[in-house]
């Protein structure tokens, strides 16, 4: 650790005030972070000498960003309601949404398949927003589990069960296969209640799926930056319309924000956000970050925040193809703050390792009882008390070194708007990094080998019956 917290603290009392960054309804509070003023003095410094206006310009604009694909990345026009190139495929998209959230389709079920991007932004919408007030209830399906699957359609009825398939591509293996004995099990129903969230409509044609009931949205729309698209058509079915139409309000917010940071990279969330990653990341060395959240609607947001920062930052070369000679991107964990208390925390308080945490809660929650929300918010303030000051007192057992790194995000409550201002200045921070990193944010090759690789040991394994021995065989021998 390169400063004491506490010497930190005790050379400035008004450090708790002064470092911290407000905008969009949120507060981000860096204080228990061992950034001092003269590290802070060398962030700024560092991210102009980057020229980041430049940079953020040619994003907005629409210039190739995503070299090794040849791609713009205008996801932000997704949220836009000036964007002409956008707004036909949202309405298309919101009036199937409403026709599901308001019961008009007759139906009471809907199947979300996706994976990835494709089901962990919506995902989180649904589960940070839904009030219990749609008509229809969406089920999420990811993972190839087939007893999950199975157990799922056994206590719906297929009359009444909607399915959307999200996927890019339209070629995820994942997605297709759940699709697939989705799909037999509709049965004649299929081509009247089943849509497609993709940018290949000519796939989702083939596979079935009506052409009136595909939903595109453009190939420059990268999967994890897609929930803004006709991909976040099952969270605003369970939202509802007007709700979603506030979130994309919120992340238009936040865009109009990132491109007037560079008038003032101090106050922007997103920037500070980025700083504060790359500080733990390179300047202290910690290799971990915990998004931790003590606001039970956000319980997701650390499996969001996992796909979005490791898949986008988890490089090796530069945009220039050049070796790196720093690391990218901490391994991000996350859950419930309370549930992690109970089980994760003991190791990070007395453990050798050093784990840094970014904690998540909200002021209030109109929606829950105010005790229990109460219980929620004061265990975030006593962890990070907890964390800076440990406990020297007692036997050896007893002992917590404290001086652990927790920064602090509060919103006064969890809207649909200030939900969707946080999202977009996640992604906005994922630029920031990129920009420090000089690495790419919008490829993911690493995910395409794993892909390619399983293709003929599946065909293999549908052939054959393998033993351990044989497996392990392959394991070895196929490459």
């Amino acid at each position: 650790m390169t400063s004491s917290l506490q010497a930190l603290f005790a050379s400035d009392p008004d450090r708790a005030k002064t470092c911290r960054v407000s905008q969009g309804g949120w507060i981000l509070d860096y204080s228990h972070v061992p950034i001092s003023p003269t590290d802070a003095q060398a962030m700024t410094q560092r991210f102009d000498a980057l020229t980041p206006a430049a940079h953020i310009e040619a994003l907005f604009s629409g210039a190739i960003v995503n070299p090794s694909e040849n791609q713009p990345a205008k996801h932000m026009a997704l949220r836009s309601p000036t964007s002409s190139e956008t707004q036909a495929l949202a309405e298309a998209f919101l009036d199937v949404a409403q026709t599901l959230y308001s019961g008009q389709s007759g139906l009471t079920d809907l199947i979300h398949i996706g994976i990835g991007g494709s089901d962990l932004g919506p995902r989180l919408v649904a589960h940070a927003l839904d009030a219990g007030e749609s008509e229809v209830e969406v089920h999420w399906l990811s993972t190839v589990d087939g007893r999950r699957l199975h157990r799922l359609l056994r206590r719906l009825d297929p009359k009444k069960t909607g399915v959307v398939i999200a996927s890019k591509s339209f070629s995820t293996e994942e997605t297709l296969v759940q699709a697939s004995i989705v799909k037999a099990w509709l049965g004649d129903y299929f081509v009247g209640q089943a849509w497609a969230a993709t940018a290949n409509p000519e796939r989702a044609e083939a596979f079935g799926i009506a052409k009136a009931q595909v939903l595109a949205f453009p190939q420059w729309s990268g999967g994890r930056f897609s929930l803004w698209s006709s991909v976040g058509v099952s969270a605003a079915a369970s939202v509802g319309v007007d709700a979603f139409k506030a979130l994309l309000a919120g992340a238009h917010e936040a865009d109009i924000c990132y491109q007037q940071a560079a008038n003032g990279f101090q106050q922007s969330l997103a920037v500070w956000m980025g700083w504060i990653i790359d500080f733990l990341r390179r300047d202290l060395d910690l290799n971990t970050l915990g998004v931790v959240s003590y606001e039970p609607r956000l319980a997701l947001l650390g499996d969001y925040c996992q796909q979005l920062f490791m898949e986008s930052l988890g490089k090796r070369v530069d945009r220039e193809d050049v070796g790196l000679d720093q690391p990218t991107v901490p391994l991000i964990f996350g859950g419930r703050g309370t549930d992690l208390q109970h089980s994760i925390f003991q190791a990070l308080h007395q453990g050798l390792d050093t784990h840094p945490l970014l904690l998540v809660g909200s002021l209030r929650d109109p929606d829950s009882a105010p005790d229990l929300h109460r219980v929620q918010l004061a265990h975030l303030l006593a962890q990070r008390q907890a964390f800076l000051q440990g406990r020297l007192e007692g036997k050896a057992y007893q002992v917590m070194p404290g001086n652990r790194p927790v920064a602090v995000l509060l919103t006064e409550s969890m809207s649909p708007k200030h939900l969707g201002f946080l999202l977009a200045s996640l992604e906005h921070a994922v630029f920031t990094l990129s920009l420090l990193w000089r690495v790419n944010p919008f490829d993911q090759w690493g995910v395409e080998e794993g892909k390619r690789l399983a293709a003929p040991l599946k065909a293999r394994l549908q052939e054959e019956q393998p033993d351990f021995e044989i497996i392990l065989d392959w394991a070895h021998r196929h490459h």
